[in-house]
Order: C-alpha cells, then sequence, then structure tokens
C-alpha cells in the first residue's frame, strides 16, 4: 500500500493492521493516526486524527495545500487509542477528526506536521 510506505518514510510504523483501518505510530512523537484504507480507494486519502488535537496543530495542518479537516468528528470502534464518547446509542466509540488529503504529497505533510508538533 502506497501510503503506507510514504508514512514509513516519515519514520511512522505500522502498529495494528485491520481491514478498514490501520494503525500508524510515530516512535519519536508518539503521534497516532488511522489511515482509512476502505475509502482509500479513490483519489482522496483519508486520515483519522486524535479529537483532541491542539488548535495550533489544526491551524498548521489547515494551512497545507490539499488538506480539508472536516469539522464533524468520525465515530470507528477500532480505533484505539482515540477517546470514546457516546454516539447517538448506549454504548461508547472511539472517535477522532478527520483530514482528507488531496495526494501522496499532502499526506506526506499532514504526517511530517503531525510528527514535529
Amino acid at each position: 500500500m502506497p501510503n503506507v510506505n510514504v508514512a514509513a518514510d516519515r519514520e511512522y510504523e505500522l502498529t495494528h493492521p485491520l481491514v478498514k483501518i490501520c494503525e500508524l505510530r510515530h516512535p519519536t512523537s508518539c503521534v497516532t493516526v488511522y489511515l482509512d484504507r476502505e475509502r482509500n480507494l479513490r483519489q482522496a486519502i483519508r486520515v483519522k486524527i486524535h479529537p483532541e488535537t491542539p488548535v495550533e496543530t489544526l491551524e498548521a495542518i489547515e494551512v497545507i495545500q490539499g488538506l480539508s479537516i472536516n469539522p464533524d468528528l468520525f465515530p470507528h470502534d477500532n480505533m484505539r487509542r482515540f477517546p470514546k464518547r457516546l454516539n447517538g446509542g448506549k454504548k461508547k466509540i472511539h472517535f477522532a477528526r478527520s483530514v482528507v488529503c488531496a495526494d501522496i504529497t499532502a499526506f506526506d505533510r499532514l504526517l511530517q506536521t503531525l510528527a514535529t508538533e
């Protein structure tokens, strides 16, 4: 998977591969992201970042060409390193912010920004 190779170039390690998402963790900064494998069949690369990412980091991401942060939070039960909250049901579920990368270059810049912030 080319997106995982880009992450590996930025020193992210594939720590928990699943069918629909895979967990990537940076060993130095301890940043974890989830790569949405199901939706990566299209051109856009969808990455889930921690829902409590600092405002400064979000602002740095927003200025990167080719990236957009979805204002809604995204629930997914397998994002084990992210916090849980109720999502309209009785059971708590993990949730994240979703960042859409227009291409590999934008994805690379996102990973670099997250690891250095």
